[in-house]
């Protein structure tokens, strides 16, 4: 059985621009085949040197693209920072235009996916009413995409509120549509003390994209410490285990929680390369 899962699964590498801000586009590919890397995430509306923006013209995506394909490298994310949880419809809206620019960048780069985050929920407000309207909002972008006929497709990151899988689960539920999956980020629901298995059992069937990175907690774990990956508590290979079984195929993107002017992406990239292709080429535990 091990062999056949090995078959059947493909786990691939992927980091953000996150790590490596003042990359541009020749640097970013240079540094995937220099690391062992399959995919990037491109971050868009933090001014990153690679020049992918939502007002991008579409020469120079399409020049992009090109230095992608002639690579045989993949944009495998259009990262945004777009959030839904406000209670005035108007800033939603601005929120949803912003996203349905960054499809057309998505599409225009042949990104699968594009990342959004749910947002944090005001605690004035009851959970129940701003899920609803979330959900609302990126049903309205789903239907957006399948109307344009897009192939790619929005992620909703576990992280800030929708750390909590439950939250999350309950906006898959209310969106049934092929354009909404979820971008499992690994860190977040541990730090609201979820564990992998309990995530990977709720949002499993709708997991499409990977964060991983490592921290550790300061002596009295009220803060969050940054640490080499396997030196953390966040399980990691138990992680790509339960992808393996899950027979999943997709990327595992390394993003750092801090930007990248306080890392060095010539270690930091090397470092969890290294690390993962050990995990990816592991037998899944039994």
């Amino acid at each position: 059985m091990a062999t056949l899962a090995a078959n059947t699964y493909n786990l691939k590498l992927c980091f953000s621009s996150w790590v490596c801000p003042e990359w541009t586009v020749a640097a970013i590919l240079d540094g995937m085949q220099t690391y062992g890397y399959q995919g990037v995430e491109l971050r868009i509306g933090k001014g990153h040197l690679h020049g992918v923006e939502l007002d991008s013209s579409g020469d120079y995506l399409a020049d992009v693209r090109k230095q992608f394909d002639e690579a045989n490298m993949a944009v495998a994310c259009i990262s945004t920072s777009f959030s839904f949880t406000n209670p005035d419809i108007l800033e939603r809206k601005k929120s949803l235009d912003g996203l349905r620019q960054a499809l057309r960048v998505s599409e225009a780069l042949g990104a699968p996916y594009v990342r959004v985050f749910g947002g944090e929920i005001n605690p004035s407000l009851e959970v129940a009413g701003v899920v609803d309207y979330v959900s609302e909002t990126l049903n309205e972008i789903a239907e957006h995409a399948e109307k344009e006929k897009s192939r790619s497709m929005v992620l909703m990151e576990t992280s800030g509120s929708f750390s909590h899988s439950r939250y999350t689960l309950e906006v898959m539920s209310q969106v049934y549509s092929p354009k909404l999956g979820v971008l499992w980020d690994v860190l977040h629901p541990l730090r609201v003390l979820e564990s992998v298995e309990s995530t990977y059992d709720e949002l499993g069937d709708h997991i499409r994209h990977v964060h991983v990175h490592d921290c550790d907690y300061n002596e009295d774990r009220t803060r969050l410490e940054f640490c080499a990956p396997g030196e953390g508590f966040v399980p990691i290979p138990r992680i790509a285990d339960l992808l393996k079984a899950g027979l999943f195929r997709g990327y595992l993107s390394y993003e750092p929680l801090r930007r990248g002017d306080d890392i060095d992406p010539d270690e930091a990239l090397p470092l969890y390369a290294n690390y993962l292709k050990g995990i990816v080429a592991s037998a899944p535990a039994k």
